[in-house]
């Protein structure tokens, strides 16, 4: 029979059968819904506005139906609930306009009768999502599981929403049979700062896709100079941009590539770099796209500045560099120690330069791609983190079982 899951996502699903899955929540989920311990499961979509109504408008999900309000049909044991608010308020009120929606009786009734039209009245929930907690009080689960991704209460973007997140994280202490980190540094932000999530806290590292990656180079990167130093991710402040402008000026005869799309105020960086002649900024491409960008590149880059936000990441793209055989150079972030040994971590810009020339060096060396690429385990899959994940979870419900089915193996 397997168990009911209700899974509240911190990223858009729509967006990412549009654009590809590329973030920790939507790896998980998708794995987890494969796995026939699931019997059914309700995504909870973000909620809209005309705001991202407008963004999403030709955007759409293959396949799937419409089969109650507010609910569609992904395939025989998936459900997308969606949930419109047609005001503007989400432009003034951003992340807290979400918190508000989550909350509203207008979201909860919707919710609730859709769950009436499926017959789900008992139910695992696991939430990505601080933003939706209103909702997790208000559905009162037997079972609830967080998956705190990053530290966002070190987001440099939500510096004005620090006590709000950290009440919200004190709810989840509380609350939450688990909670799910990317590392050992948010682990002890949890246990030191939310004494009830003592003994609660797991951290599984992020993980990569089983992707093929190929030789076949992008378009737009031919005429590009080579070497070919490059970065795949959201372009936001947590680059380092005068590192970047430093190694671009200290090594003309490399090209820096960088393929994402913009978060935040960086417009004033990106035109400043982009005069010069061996930095170019690609935009967003679609994340099955991305292996042949990785591929193409001589040596991949990690350039964010080192603080505490980013002490508590843990990069998927450093894992999808050392899957690719790349030589990998980055500045003193966290990284998995499972990944150290395949990263060349630079400390200051002067050993960064040197490093980058090392693995210039490095970069047509086959021992040494081979190397790389062994660095990735079985276990770091997203497969393998997912099951890892229901692993926890059901052992954890096992005592009690749940109505939908009491085996859940």
């Amino acid at each position: 029979m397997g168990i009911d899951f209700i899974i509240l996502p911190y990223n858009d699903f729509l967006k990412g059968e549009n654009l590809g899955f590329r973030d920790r929540d939507l790896h998980l989920i998708l794995e987890i819904i494969k796995d026939e311990r699931v019997r059914r499961v309700v995504i909870v979509e973000r909620p809209r506005s005309i705001l991202t109504l407008f963004k999403f408008r030709k955007l759409s999900i293959s396949g799937a139906w419409k089969v109650f309000d507010n609910l569609k049909r992904l395939n025989e044991k998936v459900y997308l609930f969606e949930y419109f608010n047609f005001g503007v308020r989400q432009i003034f009120e951003k992340h807290l306009w979400f918190d508000k929606v989550y909350g509203s009786k207008g979201f909860i009734d919707k919710f609730l009768t859709a769950l009436g039209y499926l017959g789900i009245s008992d139910f695992a929930l696991l939430s990505f999502n601080p933003f939706a907690q209103k909702l997790v009080d208000s559905l009162d689960p037997r079972f609830f599981f967080f998956d705190a991704i990053d530290n966002l209460c070190l987001h440099p973007s939500l510096k004005n929403l620090y006590d709000y997140l950290c009440d919200v994280y004190f709810d989840i202490s509380n609350k939450a049979k688990l909670i799910f980190c990317v590392n050992e540094n948010v682990k002890k932000f949890f246990e030191e700062r939310f004494p009830p999530s003592k003994n609660k806290v797991i951290v599984i590292h992020n993980g990569v896709c089983e992707m093929n990656f190929c030789a076949k180079s992008p378009d737009d990167l031919r005429g590009i100079k080579r070497p070919m130093i490059g970065y795949v991710g959201v372009i936001s402040k947590r680059i380092d941009f005068g590192l970047v402008e430093y190694l671009a000026q200290n090594r003309s005869n490399y090209s820096f590539v960088f393929v994402g799309p913009f978060y935040g105020d960086v417009r004033g960086w990106v035109k400043r770099l982009s005069r010069l002649k061996n930095v170019f900024f690609l935009g967003e491409r679609h994340y099955d796209e991305i292996p042949n960008y990785v591929s193409s590149f001589d040596v991949c880059v990690v350039p964010h500045i080192v603080d505490e936000f980013t002490l508590s990441n843990d990069p998927m793209k450093v894992y999808e560099y050392i899957y690719a055989g790349k030589p990998v150079v980055s500045t003193g972030i966290y990284i998995s120690r499972e990944l150290l040994d395949f990263v060349f971590v630079a400390r200051e810009r002067e050993e960064f330069l040197r490093y980058l020339d090392e693995a210039v060096r490095v970069s047509r060396d086959d021992s040494f791609i081979l190397r790389q690429r062994a660095g990735i385990k079985e276990w770091m899959f997203w497969s393998k983190r997912a099951k890892l994940m229901l692993d926890k979870i059901l052992a954890a419900i096992q005592p009690r079982g749940i109505e939908s089915g009491e085996s859940t193996s």
